[in-house]
């Protein structure tokens, strides 16, 4: 499977990012509550997030207000909205907090210097490995399949983020979901 270490890419780069934010206790630290909102739609991103505790999502609302999710993001990530800081340009998405956090803030001014040239080039190969991934885990398989997947791999992903948020990452309604559980018990 082409998708078999989505989710896991970060695994390699917690040990060096946590070093990374040790060496600079001048970064600001957050705490944040389930539902904030630490970037909104539309505004830049200057800092990175790393994330000590909790959980973020990125997420896209369109005209009508309907939301979806892009991507998780799990404790010793490195939260970065990738095209819109490579591009440097206002966020297409918002981050919000999903689960009860503690923020790293982390300047991404800092990617500009000489001393963190290796850093950020790490972080563009995970980023890729990981986009590689999650494009073949969508087109390769239906909504079931890519639960069934998350059920065998990702448990912490199955028990920790809520059926919504996990539905609608997977391009389905909760219902839809629910379904799908049922037909999976009723297999089993």
């Amino acid at each position: 499977m082409p998708y078999q270490t989505l989710g896991q890419l970060c695994e390699t780069m917690k040990a060096e990012l946590l070093a990374f934010t040790d060496e600079h206790p001048e970064f600001i630290r957050t705490k944040h509550t389930r539902g904030e909102i630490v970037l909104s739609q539309g505004d830049k991103q200057d800092v990175g997030y790393f994330i000590e505790k909790g959980k973020l999502v990125s997420s896209a609302i369109s005209e009508g207000g309907e939301i979806r999710h892009k991507e998780f993001y799990f404790p010793g990530e490195l939260c970065i909205l990738y095209a819109e800081w490579i591009r440097d340009l206002s966020s297409h998405f918002q981050l919000a907090v999903i689960e009860d956090a503690i923020l790293v803030h982390v300047p991404l001014s800092l990617f500009k210097q000489q001393t963190t040239t290796e850093l950020k080039l790490k972080l563009f190969q995970q980023q890729l490995l990981f986009k590689e991934a999650k494009e073949a885990f969508l087109l390769l398989n239906t909504v079931e399949e890519r639960y069934r997947f998350l059920l065998e791999y990702r448990t912490d992903w199955v028990m920790k983020i809520t059926n919504q948020d996990l539905a609608n990452y997977l391009g389905c309604t909760a219902q839809g979901l629910s379904r799908i559980k049922n037909r999976i018990k009723k297999r089993n």
